[in-house]
């Protein structure tokens, strides 16, 4: 299932069901025309093989003080339902009002990439032919 609400003045909520989870991609301005549908991918019933609820806020331009709350409820809602909601991108905007809210270290996160440089891996050379 998918779920959609696009308004070019506002934001964007897109919700793509996986195999045990959800992606929730959420973009542009959050405000109060965006609740319905925020809360629509956030707060309904998790199906039963729903074990994360992922949220990329890395393309959000604006939050409002509503927004957050679903998130922070959509938090409550993943862990009653035995799943965890987790931030996986962020944008400054959203951190501020999180912040603000003392809602800052509240929501788990993705962990990041490792920094770590990758060791380079050894491949064999090719034996040479023995007459």
């Amino acid at each position: 299932m998918s779920v959609q609400a696009t308004e070019p003045a506002t934001g964007v909520i897109n919700c793509v069901h996986l195999a045990d989870g959800k992606l929730v991609q959420l973009s542009g301005r959050l405000g109060r025309a965006e609740l319905p549908a925020l809360r629509l991918a956030l707060l309904t019933p998790l199906f039963d093989e729903c074990r994360d609820v992922v949220v990329d806020a890395g393309e959000v331009d604006d939050v409002d003080d509503d927004a957050i709350a679903v998130l922070i409820a959509a938090d409550e809602w993943a862990s009653h339902a035995g799943a965890r909601l987790l931030l996986s991108r962020t944008t400054p905007v959203v951190e501020q009002a999180l912040a603000d809210l003392g809602f800052g270290d509240r929501l788990q996160r993705l962990t990041p990439l490792s920094t770590v440089a990758a060791r380079p891996v050894l491949v064999p050379a090719p034996r040479q032919n023995v007459d």
